[in-house]
């Protein structure tokens, strides 16, 4: 299948509703939102390394650039990838971490503007709700794809 086709399946009304229904939770209750917008991108990430790679994305490891208190940490721990977090803020990191994602990846504090982590060193690299909190966004992508394997994705 071809990239377009997998955001073209993943693309539907169906889809942008049920996410759409869930963000009136981001305040009230940010688990059941980021829970599920988490879920969702771990199978929006499964689904295109399946397309370029052939087969599951199990195994690899994502760098996720702001992972905030863990949400993405506990889906990707579901999809069997090996989870990384990077978060500047402390009390974001630790703030609402449950036992549901206080067991899933590791986390480094720091910052997405200079990543400290060797070139090439992640298969997976992504981002959420992140690049409008950056003075320069663009150096934020930069060190995404700096920090990703050639072939990997970001």
């Amino acid at each position: 299948m071809a990239s377009a086709d997998v955001f073209a399946q993943r693309a539907t009304l169906r889809r942008s509703v049920r996410l759409l229904s869930e963000f009136r939770f981001e305040q009230s209750d940010p688990a059941r939102f980021y829970g599920t917008l988490a879920t969702d991108t771990a199978a929006m990430v499964g689904d295109l390394w399946r397309d370029f790679h052939g087969g599951s994305a199990a195994g690899r490891t994502l760098l996720d650039v702001g992972g905030g208190p863990g949400y993405f940490a506990a889906a990707f721990a579901d999809a069997r990838v090996q989870y990384l977090g990077v978060e500047p803020d402390p009390t974001e990191m630790h703030g609402t971490r449950t036992e549901l994602t206080s067991n899933a990846g590791a986390f480094v504090r720091a910052s997405g503007m200079a990543l400290p982590f060797a070139d090439n060193c992640v298969d997976i690299c992504l981002s959420s709700n992140v690049a409008e909190h950056v003075p320069r966004p663009w150096q934020l992508g930069a060190e995404m794809l700096r920090v990703t394997r050639p072939g990997g994705l970001a």
